[in-house]
Formats: structure tokens, C-alpha cells, sequence
């Protein structure tokens, strides 16, 4: 490549990184995506305990630890929002930079380079102004594979992949070991259509292996406390029950509950998710429960019926062809599904023709391949509709793995079938272009959704800021919804990332959550100076919040059965949505 040519890709793929960059900037603000994001900032920042914590549970230790380094440096920014938006926008530039390298032909480039903007646009769209760091670990998994599908003798490709793998590990393992098997099919397609350098894929493939045994090896030390240890039995059997499981109804399951020593109150806590509030359930009762609950579910839906019906939801998003309602649900497949169909088929036109480049072998051996990679797709995405876990911030990575693999397979064809390949670029670039519009249209009701969303949760911010001598423990319902109190059409809780940033420590925490009975947990009430929940929320100042129009005999109920009269009541509407609630004693 000439060093003008290598100036205009660079040129291209940082006007590529700015345009959508600007778009995203004119639709609106950036937000976190889920609730789970804005409590791992938290954390990180040091809101959360009141110093930056290197240890957000979610991640990895190594790169958490890396993230609070750089709120102790300097606390005002929001650097894990940061963070996250660096990785999306650079995995953008390395993908359109590695693609356009590897082409020559004039039309062809500028084919691909609308083809990208459209995608970034048309497709991926509202993921980069929503940021989820689910999605972003799956766009780094997605570009290492483009810079194995690209690669050429000799070059730092595989090192480069490796770095990207690394990263995407220590952000959310769970997601890159999803997506490692198609890590490994690019792999063996790459190798396969061009039979070099397979020690070098050995020794990257050995490399991930090793990424994997020492940031699990770094984070298990960070973890080794006996208190960590004991959180981490508990955060999986939370997330077997509610993720995976569900939990049975008191009544018709009273002599179980009976059997563990759960009370028909404390079960409550577990169906509103504010079980924070009795420090006897522990990680045994939970995982009891989930048990039950698959032994259940297992008498009620063999498995055999399970994967029917997970390959008949499958064979449906497959094929379903509909225009996005709304960001998430009710959820379309479109346009990703016709994107990912049109890759495969200029995959195979561009090795049919022109007929003097056919090679027989190796149309049969690409035949092969694409069906290992169709193979893989399919056990992946049968694995998590039968486990029940398909939002977009999953099903999306996948089909951005799938892409990148036939994407790289398609350049790999440029030079031998020129026009197949800028036509079928030009068929995606229409693709994209042609759900613009309906992504544009779903990224703004999505904001102005959330906006009716923030306009109650920044008053209750604000009334939290304005009574710093009192504590907050939030129903985790409400701190996920405004419930029946909502507007219509408002949207689940969320934060800005970038306006009105507070990195102070937050006088408020979950009644329940991911990071409830975690040592960050306790460190957080130790701040401020309170004793367990169930004491805490007896004292003259500390409250609940709750939606205004939610029940409260929950509340009466546990106390009841644990011996104590108490009075609940409302002392302050905040919003006319949320209600500030008092506990007190009752004298005898």
C-alpha cells in the first residue's frame, strides 16, 4: 500500500468515525443503556462507597481497577462512559481502516465506505448513543475477527485481535465466551481458504487461552477475602434465580418454603427484589429456591420440547422481516437478519463467477465453511432463546460476529470477483440506507422517552441532594420504574453520561440488586455510619422510596413477623411520583 493511499484510508475511516459521531450528537444525549451500568459508574467512580473502587462485581478486576485509577486521578470526568465510547468509536475506525486497506478498486472502496456509514447508521444506529457495555464487548469480539479475516502474512493482525479479545474479556466475560466460538470459526475459515502460517494461529488461539487463565487468575486474587468470597456464592445464586429461574408462588409451595425457613414476608422480598432487607437470606436460600424452581420447570417443559419450541422462535427471526416499533421490545431481528442472508449469498456469487476463476475445490471448501459458521450461529442462538436470554444486547453481538466473518470472506473475494462483491457492498449500503430513517425515528422516541423518565428521577436526585443528612434505600422496582406513577410511554430508569456528572458519594442505595450483600454493600452503610437494613431503616433518617402508588403492607408484613409493631407512612411525595417512607417503632 502507497503512503497516499494509506493517508486517504485513514482520511476516510476518521471522516467514517466523525460523521457518525456527529449524528449521534445531533439526535440527542448519550446514556447509559440499563440501571446496571449506571451502578457500576457508581462504583467505579467512587459515588457508590465514596472512594473509587477497583472491583465493580460486573468486571473483570484488571480493567475495573484500571477504570477507578482514573477517577482517583481525576474524579470529575465520567471515564467509564468514556471509556466505553472509546472502544465502540475505535473499534469503528480499525474496521473501516483494516477493510479499506485490503481494497484497490476505486468503486469498490467508495462502495464499502458508504456501505460502513449506512451500517453504523442504518443498522448498529441507536447502540451508540445507548451505550451497554454488553454490545461493546461484543463489538470488540466482532472487530478482532475482522482483523483475522484481513489479515496478511506476517503482519500484527493476530496481535492486534489478541488485544481486542483480552479487552472484551475483562469488560464482560460471560458475552466473549458467547462469542468465542465464532472467534474460533474465523480462525479456521481464515486458515482454511489460504492454508499459511498455522502456527500463528496456534500460538493466538494458545494466547486467548492464556488471557483467559490470568485475568481469571488476577481477578480470583482480587477476590479471595473470605467476605468476597462468600458474595460471589451469593451473586450466582441470585443470578441462577432471577435470570435463569423464577420464583414459586408462596401458597402452593408453602411446605418447601417451610422446609428452608422462609417466611411468607421474606419470600416477598424475594418476588419485589428487596431481600437487602433481612440478612438471612443468604446465598443457600437462594440457591435452594432456584433448584426448586428448575425442578419444577423441568416437570413442567421437558427439554426435548424446550429446543422445539427455541428452533421454531429461531427459524422465525430468521426469516421475519419487519420494521423496528421501538428500541428494544417488541423486538425485530430487521435489518440485521437481511443483512447477514445478503453477506452469505454475495459470499457464494462472488465464488461462482466469473466462471474462468471458479475452482471446484474450493467453492466445495468454502461451501464447508460457511456451513460450520451457519452451524456454530445456530447452536448459539438455540442456547440462549432456550435459556431465555435474547434482549438485543446479545442477539446483536451475535449477528456482528456472524457479519464480520462473512464480510472478511467477501474481501478475501475482492480481487477474483470485483463486480459480485461492490454489488452485493451496494446491496447492503441500500440495506442500511433504506432503515435510516426507521432508526432514526426509534433513537428518537427513545429519547424523548427517556427524557419523561428523567424528569422524575432528576427531582428525586435533587431531593436526595438537598437532604445530605438523611439516607435513602430504594424499592428496586421503583429504582428501575416509575411503575403505574410513570407517564406513558416513559422509559425504564437510565442516566445521561455526560451532563450533570456527580462522582460525590450518594447518600441512597438498592433495597435489593446485583451489589446487595456485597462488601461494597457494607462498606457503603458503614459511610454512613448504619447498622444492617432491618435496624437502619427504624432510625429518624433514613427513609424508603417507593412509587407513590405502591403498596406497603410489604413492609408492616416483615416487621411483623419478625416480632416488632411498626407504624409506615408517607412523609413527602417527590415528584407527585415517588414516596418518601417512614418506619418507625411502635412504643409498647
Amino acid at each position: 500500500m502507497t503512503k497516499s493511499s494509506r493517508v486517504r484510508n485513514i482520511a476516510i475511516s476518521t471522516l467514517l468515525v466523525l460523521s457518525v459521531m456527529t449524528f449521534m450528537a445531533l439526535m440527542g444525549d448519550y446514556y447509559f443503556d440499563l440501571n446496571d451500568d449506571v451502578l457500576m459508574k457508581d462504583i467505579l467512580s467512587g459515588a457508590y462507597t465514596g472512594v473509587p473502587e477497583g472491583n465493580n462485581i460486573q468486571m473483570l478486576y484488571p480493567i475495573s481497577a484500571f477504570i477507578s485509577l482514573l477517577y482517583r486521578i481525576n474524579i470529575g470526568p465520567d471515564w467509564y462512559g468514556i471509556f466505553l465510547c472509546t472502544c465502540q468509536f475505535a473499534c469503528v475506525f480499525m474496521v473501516s481502516y483494516r477493510l479499506l486497506s485490503r481494497i484497490e478498486d476505486r468503486l469498490m472502496k467508495w462502495s464499502l465506505a458508504g456501505m460502513l456509514l449506512f451500517f453504523m447508521l442504518g443498522v448498529i444506529g441507536s447502540h451508540f448513543l445507548f451505550v451497554q457495555y454488553t454490545f461493546t464487548c461484543g463489538l470488540l469480539s466482532a472487530t478482532s475477527v475482522v482483523m483475522i479475516m484481513t489479515k496478511k502474512e506476517g503482519d500484527a493482525s493476530l496481535v492486534l485481535s489478541a488485544v481486542l479479545i483480552a479487552i472484551a474479556y475483562l469488560l464482560r466475560s460471560e458475552m466473549l465466551l458467547l462469542t468465542l466460538p465464532v472467534v474460533g470459526v474465523a480462525v479456521l475459515t481464515k486458515w482454511a481458504l489460504e492454508r499459511k502460517e498455522i502456527l500463528s494461529y496456534i500460538e493466538f488461539l494458545v494466547a486467548i487461552a492464556l488471557v483467559i487463565v490470568l485475568s481469571q487468575g488476577i481477578h480470583r486474587i482480587a477476590n479471595s477475602p473470605s467476605d468476597w468470597k462468600e458474595f460471589n456464592r451469593f451473586f450466582d445464586a441470585r443470578t441462577e434465580l432471577y435470570d435463569f429461574q423464577y420464583i414459586p408462588d408462596y401458597d402452593e409451595n408453602r411446605a418447601f418454603y417451610d422446609g428452608i425457613g422462609l417466611s411468607e414476608s421474606e419470600q416477598q422480598l424475594l418476588v419485589n427484589y428487596n431481600f437487602g432487607l433481612d440478612d438471612e437470606i443468604n446465598a443457600d436460600i437462594l440457591f435452594a429456591v432456584a433448584q426448586y424452581a428448575a425442578d419444577m420447570r423441568t416437570e413442567e417443559i421437558p427439554l426435548p420440547k424446550k429446543l422445539a419450541g427455541a428452533l421454531v422462535m429461531y427459524l422465525y427471526r430468521l426469516r421475519h422481516i419487519a420494521a423496528q416499533k421501538s428500541y428494544e421490545y417488541p423486538m425485530s431481528d430487521f435489518p440485521w437478519n437481511v443483512v447477514t442472508l445478503v453477506l452469505y449469498a454475495g459470499v457464494v456469487v462472488s465464488a461462482l463467477f466469473p466462471k474462468a476463476e471458479r475452482d471446484r475445490k474450493k467453492l466445495l471448501l468454502l461451501l464447508g465453511l460457511l456451513a460450520t459458521l451457519f452451524a456454530c450461529r445456530t447452536t448459539l442462538w438455540l442456547y440462549i432463546i432456550a435459556r431465555g436470554r435474547d434482549p438485543i444486547r446479545i442477539t446483536h453481538p451475535l449477528y456482528l460476529m456472524e457479519i464480520a466473518v462473512l464480510i472478511g470472506i467477501l474481501i478475501m473475494n475482492a480481487a477474483k470477483s470485483p463486480k459480485c462483491v461492490t454489488a452485493s457492498l451496494i446491496v447492503l449500503l441500500l440495506i442500511g440506507a433504506a432503515s435510516f430513517p426507521n432508526q432514526t425515528g426509534i433513537i428518537g422516541d427513545e429519547l424523548d422517552s427517556r427524557q419523561l423518565m428523567r424528569t422524575h428521577y432528576d427531582a428525586l436526585y435533587d431531593y436526595f441532594h438537598e437532604h445530605r443528612d438523611s439516607f435513602y434505600y430504594i424499592d428496586v422496582y421503583t429504582a428501575v420504574s416509575a411503575g403505574e406513577d410513570a407517564d406513558f410511554g416513559e422509559a425504564t430508569f437510565s442516566e445521561k453520561m455526560f451532563e450533570n456528572v456527580d462522582n460525590t458519594y450518594a447518600n441512597h442505595d438498592l433495597m435489593g440488586g446485583w451489589a446487595s450483600k456485597s462488601p461494597l454493600y457494607y462498606k457503603k452503610a458503614a459511610a454512613f455510619g448504619l447498622p444492617a437494613m432491618e435496624e437502619a431503616l427504624l432510625l429518624p433518617n433514613v427513609y424508603i422510596i417507593q412509587n407513590r402508588s405502591g403498596d406497603l403492607e410489604w413492609i408492616s408484613d416483615y416487621y411483623r413477623e419478625k416480632g416488632r409493631d411498626v407504624s409506615v407512612y408517607a412523609v413527602d411525595v417527590v415528584a407527585d411520583t415517588f414516596a418518601v417512607i417512614r418506619v418507625s417503632q411502635t412504643l409498647p
